[in-house]
């Protein structure tokens, strides 16, 4: 899927945030965010993906795997389709989410669609299950042992190349 179909794919869509918008959130964040997704931001503002659209596609393990896009964020007031909000529930000191990633979509059960922000990390997309917990005996809060997160693209441009409607093959 192209940038262009799966913005046309977002319902509920509100013009783009301001570029003083953005660049206040990169401040907070320390960081400026990868250029793909900057450039998503500044043509939409969040909204939501209605049917089953997921993104499929092999971890790092060879292991094929499905995350169905529900909640895009943005600049928004709503909390679940807040870039802020979603940032503040994830760092509270319960969640054990790594604090490398930015929450940027959901899936219908809640998981989180997240972004890389440092290191090698950086604008790679990642999938957080959201109810399973990292081992604490291995888990330094660092994204590599977190055991509940998995690698799904090298970029977000790559996610969105790999979102697509549901077909026969999920229900092997």
């Amino acid at each position: 899927m192209t940038m262009d179909e799966f913005i046309a794919l977002m319902e509920g869509k509100l013009p783009p945030a301001p570029p003083d918008q953005l660049e206040a959130f990169e401040a907070e964040l320390g960081t400026r965010l990868p250029d793909d997704y900057r450039q998503f931001l500044v043509r939409t503002n969040g909204g939501f993906i209605r049917g089953w659209y997921r993104f499929k596609g092999a971890t790092a393990g060879g292991e094929t795997w499905s995350a169905y896009v529900h909640h895009v964020c943005g600049f928004r007031e709503e909390p679940h389709l807040s870039l802020r909000f979603n940032r503040g529930c994830c760092l509270s000191g319960e969640s054990q989410f790594p604090r490398a990633l930015l929450w940027i979509m959901d899936d219908p059960g809640g998981n989180g669609i997240c972004l890389g922000l440092t290191a090698i990390q950086r604008g790679r997309v990642y999938f957080w299950i959201h109810d399973m917990q990292p081992d604490p005996e291995e888990w330094d809060g660092e994204i590599e042992t977190a055991s509940n997160v998995i690698l799904l693209s090298d970029s977000f441009t790559d996610f969105i190349a790999g979102v697509g409607p549901k077909d026969d093959s999920d229900l092997e």
